[in-house]
């Protein structure tokens, strides 16, 4: 069997939110939720099933995989307004049955899937931390787009390509500025253990 991978992340937003979640799930048993719909979740303290053949609701141990549906743009009318919960999956384990999910078969990606079927969750006594657009803003500033453009439903498919093309570009130089970020670290720390050994 083919190994799945991290689905990759097209934009610099999901990146950042995928890295912002990760340091709130770091030493805990975290397992991840992105909704497109956040103000709506925190304000009723819960997640409700989606779909019609087996209404569920699912988690992912995978940030990326949670970023990702936390950052798909909508329509204006949509109003998607999108974040990551960072739950407990040990308490969630102990009051809700927690069953592997088989839709990650569908997507060509690792989802780590795991769902809960046809019940509510009460989010409040599992949640470990938010992930919300405004922690994204302080970081990159305000989205290039909030929704999709004006048209974009309409535009053929080389001009919706080009968008995300130019969406893609942002989101390797965030990418890049990281990794020269970590090799300057290395190198400085390097630098430092051998001026202490001369020493």
């Amino acid at each position: 069997m083919a190994q799945r991978k991290e689905p990759r992340l097209w934009t610099d937003r999901e990146i950042v939110m995928a890295r912002l979640a990760r340091k709130i799930g770091r030493g805990h048993d975290a397992i991840y939720h992105g909704t497109r719909h956040l103000p709506l979740v925190l304000r009723s303290g819960k997640l409700l099933p989606a779909g019609t053949r087996d209404p569920a609701v699912f988690f992912t141990r995978s940030r990326e995989v949670a970023a990702y549906w936390a950052g798909m743009l909508g329509r204006e009318m949509d109003q998607f307004c999108g974040g990551i919960l960072i739950l407990n999956r040990t308490t969630l384990a102990n009051s809700y049955r927690l069953e592997p999910s088989s839709e990650a078969e569908v997507w060509k990606y690792d989802e780590r899937e795991e769902k809960v079927l046809g019940r509510s969750i009460n989010i409040r006594r599992h949640l470990l931390g938010v992930v919300r657009q405004s922690d994204v803003d302080a970081i990159l500033g305000p989205p290039r787009h909030r929704f999709f453009p004006d048209g974009y439903l309409g535009w053929s498919d080389r001009e919706q390509q080009a968008f995300w093309r130019e969406e893609a570009r942002l989101a390797r130089q965030i990418i890049r500025k990281g990794r020269t970020k970590v090799r300057a670290i290395i190198i400085q720390q390097r630098e430092t253990d051998g001026s202490y050994r001369r020493a």
